[in-house]
């Protein structure tokens, strides 16, 4: 299955200006992607404002083991995943896994395994995401924040919390972030560009694991449609998305998410990619021995 392509970045611009004056519409806009349509649709609906988001909900697809060298290497490090999870200071979480082959993952109530049957061919990741989207009625039985989050990529141990007491009306993106050279054992600090760093990446940017939704309960069909769309394109394409769709994620600035790359058995390696985020590690890397410290104390 190929990845959804992205709209042009004028396109963006065009839409977004349109949507605002009112002068753009799902039922009118035959050129628009899917994706875009839902998402003024979803600009449309009526919530409540005053519900509560009371859980966070990660969606994690899971690679199949015939397309991996090292089976247990994938175990150990979704181990490590759900591990910052079970380590967070607010327990309202739930972790979702989809994939063809059960992992010998740990047992908590929180953690679920639902099988992907679908025999399709090549790269599926996206098709497990809208299986898992699909899948959000039967878990989501309050209001939620949704985040789509790769398998081998850790949570601060606050993460949840964070969402929790700050309680964003649309979500929350990313914006810094840490990028952890596991071979090296490196660390980069990702975020948005500064007078100090002007050629450096906000974390949404470089990694899946950087966007959560607000899903209200009064809202779901309609959510549910964008969601599946939306999880069909390359996460850059989210925070667009997700103003087209009256809904702007709060930038978050605090360090949520490690992301982990050059262990072997990553989705960027799967694709041939990789290099890129290599050299963004060492260009930005974290030298403040407290500051590592601190890191390897707060994942779990």
């Amino acid at each position: 299955m190929e990845q959804a392509t992205a709209t042009r970045k004028l396109q963006r611009f065009r839409n977004l200006f349109l949507a605002q004056l009112r002068l753009l519409h799902f039922d009118n806009a035959s050129k628009l992607k899917s994706s875009e349509r839902l998402a003024l649709g979803l600009r449309k609906s009526n919530r409540n404002q005053s519900s509560k988001a009371t859980q966070v909900i990660f969606l994690i697809p899971l690679v199949r083991k015939s397309q991996v060298s090292d089976w247990a290497l994938v175990e150990m490090n979704l181990q490590n995943t759900l591990s910052s999870f079970l380590a967070q200071t607010n327990e309202n979480w739930q972790a979702i896994i989809c994939g063809q082959d059960r992992p010998n993952i740990l047992d908590d109530p929180r953690v679920q395994f639902h099988p992907f049957e679908n025999t399709m061919q090549g790269n599926d990741k996206w098709a497990k995401l809208e299986k898992l989207v699909d899948l959000l009625p039967n878990f989501a039985h309050s209001d939620s924040y949704i985040m789509m989050f790769d398998a081998d990529d850790l949570a601060h141990n606050d993460l949840v919390e964070t969402f929790i007491s700050s309680q964003s009306k649309t979500g929350y993106l990313i914006d810094h972030g840490i990028v952890h050279d596991v071979s090296r054992g490196t660390y980069g600090q990702a975020g948005h560009a500064t007078l100090k760093n002007p050629f450096r990446k906000p974390f949404w940017k470089l990694c899946g694991s950087c966007s959560a939704f607000r899903y209200s309960i009064d809202e779901r069909e309609i959510f549910v449609k964008f969601m599946k769309e939306l999880v069909l394109h390359e996460h850059r394409m989210f925070p667009y998305l997700a103003k087209l769709s009256g809904r702007k994620l709060t930038r978050l600035t605090t360090n949520l998410i490690c992301y982990e790359i050059n262990h072997g058995q990553g989705f960027d390696v799967r694709l041939g990619q990789g290099n890129y985020k290599l050299r963004f590690v060492n260009r930005f890397q974290i030298l403040d021995p407290l500051i590592i410290r601190n890191i390897k104390n707060s994942y779990g």
